[in-house]
């Protein structure tokens, strides 16, 4: 079940792109958490309503829990809440706001799962910020790239899925997602579009609603036909663990090369239905 949608801060609002790539080479990827419970706190990851079968398995709390049991008998005593993936900043001011009308607010430690700023929709191609899963995109190393994964509580591929894990095709689509927001920021080429030639995915671990990297390794070329290409690789790191890889072949083509050859592949598409569609029923 989701919980009430909420806007995003505006004061938190969508990085400018870099001019210059940055080149810190410095990484959170692969990195553990240890930061240290204290003796005597109670430590709960939170996550989205839309996770709430993951929170049921596991111990985690829903943001829906967790007011509840705020206005119930309220948190055992010292407690750290822990960000996982599906919350915005307006669901953690509701449980701040929660807190503080019960008056502990100096019991309860707030750690948010920080992402960085999302790419913008001409990095990704999508029109809705919920569905927008790559953010904190920067340049690591020598054709090198990190991110983190951002799972949005409505975002559309979660919005019909049964399993405590989150869906395989979240991890498809952050790796096409990926390779767009590095080839559009950091190997522009105006007036082109990418057309994906390939995708190969392997999976080792189940993903779950927690804070998760990606690492891109790409390859940048050319086509006989003088055209840009792009073998992008994309790797899942989650808790420790090696979750999938993806990788990505692609080619830039101008837009109206992109046009024509879909309006030709349109064309005959729609051609051979007509061709085969069933003949009249004589009997009608």
């Amino acid at each position: 079940m989701a919980g009430p949608s909420c806007q995003r801060n505006p004061r938190r609002g969508i990085r400018a792109r870099r001019k210059t790539p940055r080149t810190d080479s410095r990484s959170t990827l692969f990195s553990k958490d240890t930061s240290p419970v204290e003796v005597g706190m109670t430590a709960f990851v939170v996550v989205g309503d839309r996770f709430s079968k993951f929170a049921a398995r596991t111990g985690a709390l829903t943001v829906s829990q967790v007011i509840q049991k705020i206005r119930g008998d309220g948190m055992p005593g010292a407690t750290k809440l822990v960000g996982g993936q599906g919350l915005e900043e307006c669901d953690w001011d509701r449980i701040r706001d929660e807190i503080a009308h019960r008056g502990t607010s100096g019991e309860v430690e707030i750690h948010p799962l920080t992402h960085g700023p999302l790419s913008d929709r001409s990095e990704t191609h999508k029109h809705n910020p919920h569905n927008v899963l790559v953010a904190g995109l920067e340049l690591v190393g020598d054709h090198e790239f990190e991110a983190a994964l951002r799972l949005h509580n409505d975002q559309e591929f979660q919005l019909d899925h049964m399993g405590v894990h989150v869906q395989g095709m979240i991890v498809l689509e952050a790796a096409r997602q990926m390779y767009l927001a590095v080839c559009e920021r950091y190997y522009p080429s105006e007036g082109e579009i990418h057309l994906f030639d390939k995708m190969e995915t392997t999976f080792r671990n189940f993903l779950y609603p927690l804070e998760t990297r990606l690492r891109s390794a790409v390859t940048a070329g050319t086509s006989d036909l003088g055209r840009p290409v792009f073998d992008v690789r994309t790797e899942f790191r989650q808790a420790g663990l090696h979750i999938a890889e993806v990788r990505t072949v692609g080619t830039a083509l101008s837009a109206q090369s992109l046009e024509r050859k879909e309006q030709r592949g349109a064309e005959r598409a729609l051609r051979h239905t007509l061709k085969n569609a069933p003949a009249p029923d004589p009997a009608r």
